[in-house]
C-alpha cells in the first residue's frame, strides 16, 4: 500500500467518524482521483451516497480529478494545511464539476482542526 493510500483511508476513516458531517452529504455520489504530479502516485475513492465505498491504489474513470505533489496532498489528507491556500497558490489543482470540489473542500475544512 502506497503512503498516499495510506493517508487517504486515515482521513476517510476521520471522516466516518463525523456522523453529522457524513450525513449532509447524503445523495453524493462521486469517484474522485488523486494523483501526486512528482511520484505518479493515484488513488481513487469512490462516494456513495456520501459516503466512501472504497479507497484503492490506481486511477479509475473520475468525476473529480485532484492534482498536487504527494506532500501537498499528504498534508491536505493528514489536515496539516487546508485544500485552499494550496489551491489559491496553483500548487494544487481540481479538474471536474465545481459542486464535487466545493463539497470536497467542505468536507476537509470541516476536519480541520481548528
Amino acid at each position: 500500500m502506497t503512503a498516499l493510500v495510506e493517508a487517504t483511508k486515515r482521513f476517510v476513516a476521520r471522516y466516518h467518524t463525523q456522523t453529522g458531517l457524513v450525513a449532509e452529504q447524503r445523495g453524493w455520489n462521486c469517484m474522485i482521483v488523486l494523483v501526486a504530479a512528482d511520484s505518479e502516485q493515484r488513488v481513487t475513492v469512490r462516494l456513495e451516497d456520501g459516503r466512501v465505498a472504497e479507497v484503492h491504489d490506481g486511477e479509475a474513470p473520475a468525476d473529480l480529478v485532484v492534482c498536487a505533489d504527494q506532500q501537498t496532498l499528504e498534508d491536505v489528507l493528514e489536515l496539516r494545511r487546508g485544500p485552499n491556500e494550496p489551491y489559491l497558490f496553483g500548487e494544487l489543482t481540481v479538474r471536474g464539476e465545481e459542486a464535487h470540489f466545493v463539497r470536497l473542500d467542505y468536507i476537509t475544512e470541516s476536519l480541520c482542526p481548528r
